[in-house]
């Protein structure tokens, strides 16, 4: 069965040109393909188009609408075939990932749990204990009035140095074995003035400058590279486990957080208690 004129179905005079024939078909697909059109006779115009066009293509007597029809249905079967099997490839995938976040969401929970109830957990508890206490020890030891103590000269350096705030320093040793970093045009001096001291704090006796005699004059020469200057900011760092501890959370953070606790900001706490008798003035609140 044929479909009758095939340039009058496309509205076309009879030897148009091929694009003409590409042309007219692609605007009549779009006009009454039954997606985009209704009605009644949309399906039956579309069939009609199809093989027209597929009659001057390849210019051969065009297949029957049904067989037209036919074709199209099966590539829509296909389609539609296709389709369904892409969405439950995609709900496959969906839930795999589902249980795969879950899964990672439990070990985290699991993990936390051994990180807060276990020896790991007792571990950070007592370092986020001793880092709280230190903590406050600092800043009560920065506030409270401070001290001088009388010191005496022992050996001083030859070599100079550059500080932080561009002076050149030297090494100063006193007689208690303790060294101190001070402007070189001074270090050499201390040991010929009078009543040379160290103001230092009351509790752990850190040392902030040096006070002596010259002359009629009071002077307080600073010391580089003292502690005094940095045990704010330190303090904040022995904080880290307390918070970390507090704001614990089933997630990377809280366990970087742990491990960083347990161990740098520990060891950071050791090497500050056992340098310069810290823990000896610690437990003697000052006295020694």
């Amino acid at each position: 069965m044929q479909t009758g004129d095939p340039y009058k179905v496309l509205g076309l005079k009879a030897g148009a040109s091929q694009d003409e024939i590409r042309s007219a078909y692609r605007r009549l697909v779009k006009k009454y393909h039954p997606d985009r059109n209704s009605s009644a006779s949309a399906a039956t115009q579309f069939m009609a188009v199809q093989a027209a066009y597929e009659q001057l293509s390849s210019g051969q007597i065009a297949s029957a609408p049904s067989a037209v029809e036919q074709k199209y249905r099966e590539r829509q079967a296909q389609y539609d075939q296709d389709l369904e099997a892409y969405k439950q490839q995609r709900a496959a995938a969906r839930e795999k990932l589902r249980q795969q976040k879950q899964n990672e969401e439990a070990y985290k929970i699991a993990y936390l749990q051994q990180l807060k109830s276990g020896k790991t957990g007792l571990w950070h508890r007592a370092v986020a204990l001793l880092g709280a206490l230190l903590f406050m020890v600092l800043w009560i030891d920065f506030f409270l009035p401070e001290k001088q103590v009388p010191i005496r000269a022992a050996a001083y350096g030859l070599h100079s140095y550059g500080s932080v705030d561009g002076h050149l320093v030297q090494l100063f040793k006193s007689t208690d074995e303790r060294a101190f970093w001070v402007a070189d045009y001074l270090s050499q001096n201390l040991s010929k003035t009078q009543n040379l001291r160290s103001i230092e704090t009351p509790w752990l006796h850190q040392a902030k400058a040096l006070a002596f005699h010259d002359g009629l004059y009071e002077l307080t020469a600073p010391i580089h590279f003292s502690f005094y200057w940095a045990q704010i900011w330190v303090s904040l760092l022995f904080l880290l486990p307390l918070l970390s501890w507090y704001f614990a959370s089933a997630d990377i953070i809280f366990v970087a957080g742990s491990f960083v606790s347990r161990y740098a900001i520990l060891g950071c706490m050791l090497w500050f208690l056992f340098s310069e008798n810290r823990l000896i003035h610690l437990l003697s609140l000052g006295q020694l």
